[in-house]
């Protein structure tokens, strides 16, 4: 593929949106960029890793046929992805050999519960998934399943029955996957989670999902070709810097497509944990919204329209929709004629349309990114653009959008509380705090 599948404009922002001070720091800014992709950006060289491609193909290809099931447990980078792409796929065709897969992205012991009912270790594949082989959702979710899996096959459904997928080297779980004798996959070590969907982190999960991650990686490929000025992931970057500028501190990922709800929320994870920093002058970032159209035209539009003018609204909208035709049922009522015999993607494009004009009258900034088809290459080519938007924003802002201090504060405190060793400074501030 060749071709970038989407379209990105951002004229109803306004005209001169980017002015020569921006258009100077972002062509810097992207030169850095594109010059770290053997360091901190290496995300840029992952649709390219042809390595990591054929182990992933023949790891999918080795799941032993009585697996029809498969159980993903992870969180944030390690599952937001999946779900996107699961969610975004669900219409589109699969091999034969396809198998469900469910993806465990939180702690919640109702949900957990839930999980534990549908899972069966005869036929459902567990998939832990961590980088850093640490983390305490995961790994705590990972001893829940495996001590159903061992009470029910013993050692060697240890070793059978799950496929791990860790750092190289590090962390605990990559030493449980030697312990064990499970099959390993490899995250690698310089793409962070946020930016790895396109590793076996979401190649391996998908793919078992009976989806095309070849064509997926051939989208993310087509995105990086030629990324110049012109580029749409940088004109968007530069657009979004350029509103923050003007007051936006809000990211609204407005899609007209239920398909994209779990998008939109990878995004939020990918935008605000990479953008959400101190800055040479105070704290940066913005704060990443989703929306769902036309269902928060009912909910959240009266506040983008006459709210605080603090927001920048990026619809975006798929024209890869099934063909609905709405019957002519004006005999109950003369309203429902404005209705008839009008196909439903027409009705709900009209709604998509009034909005945006209504904002744009109220002098809210909208951007727009159109997709025609939302199939495996548009997928790969959308988290690509939107890895190289959030990467090249973090450039410009002179910050570094691969780490996440912030985050790291709260998990040595629940450390403490839970008992870990060399913690216990930790769990006395949380008694200080919340009362012991």
């Amino acid at each position: 593929m060749t071709k970038i599948p989407f379209r990105f404009d951002s004229q109803l922002a306004g005209k001169n949106l980017i002015d020569q001070q921006l258009a100077d720091t972002t062509k810097a800014a992207l030169q850095d960029l594109l010059a770290d992709s053997g360091k901190d950006a290496a995300f840029l060289e992952v649709p390219f890793d042809s390595g990591a491609l054929n182990t992933t193909l023949a790891a999918i290809k080795g799941v032993p046929a009585r697996f029809t099931k498969v159980l993903v447990l992870g969180i944030g980078g390690s599952a937001l992805g999946t779900q996107a792409a699961l969610e975004a796929l669900k219409y589109a065709p699969a091999r034969k050999d396809k198998k469900e897969v469910r993806v465990l992205s939180n702690l919640d012991p109702a949900s957990i519960s839930d999980m534990i009912s549908w899972f069966d270790p005869k036929d459902t594949l567990l998939v832990p998934i961590t980088k850093s082989g640490t983390t305490v959702e995961t790994l705590t979710q990972f001893s829940i399943f495996t001590n159903i899996i061992r009470e029910s096959l013993g050692d060697a459904g240890l070793r059978d029955g799950m496929v791990a997928i860790t750092d190289p080297e590090r962390g605990a779980l990559r030493q449980i996957a030697i312990k064990t004798g499970c099959q390993v996959l490899d995250v690698p070590p310089r793409v962070g989670g946020r930016f790895s969907v396109l590793t076996p982190v979401g190649l391996f999960p998908i793919g078992l999902a009976g989806y095309d991650i070849e064509a997926m990686l051939g989208g993310a490929a087509a995105v990086l070709k030629n990324v110049d000025m012109a580029h749409p992931s940088v004109q968007a970057a530069a657009g979004q810097i350029a509103m923050m500028k003007k007051g936006a501190s809000i990211r609204v990922f407005w899609a007209y497509s239920d398909r994209l709800a779990f998008m939109g929320d990878w995004l939020s994870q990918l935008w605000g944990e990479s953008l959400g920093k101190p800055g040479k002058d105070g704290p940066v970032g913005q704060t990443p919204l989703r929306a769902i159209g036309s269902t928060d035209q009912h909910s959240l539009l009266q506040l983008f329209m006459e709210g605080p003018k603090d927001k920048i609204i990026t619809f975006v909208t798929t024209k890869d929709v099934p063909v609905v035709k709405v019957p002519d049922m004006s005999f109950l009522h003369a309203d429902l004629a404005e209705f008839a015999n009008k196909n439903v993607d027409e009705v709900f494009d009209a709604l998509r349309m009034g909005t945006t004009v209504g904002l744009v009258d109220a002098d809210r900034p909208v951007f727009e990114l159109q997709i025609d088809k939302l199939d495996e290459a548009t997928v790969g080519a959308l988290f690509t653009h939107f890895m190289i938007e959030t990467a090249l924003a973090g450039y410009i802002l002179q910050i570094n959008p691969f780490d996440q201090p912030g985050v790291e504060a709260g998990k040595k405190f629940a450390h403490g509380i839970l008992g870990r060793p060399g913690m216990e400074s930790f769990k006395a501030r949380v008694d200080q705090v919340l009362g012991g």
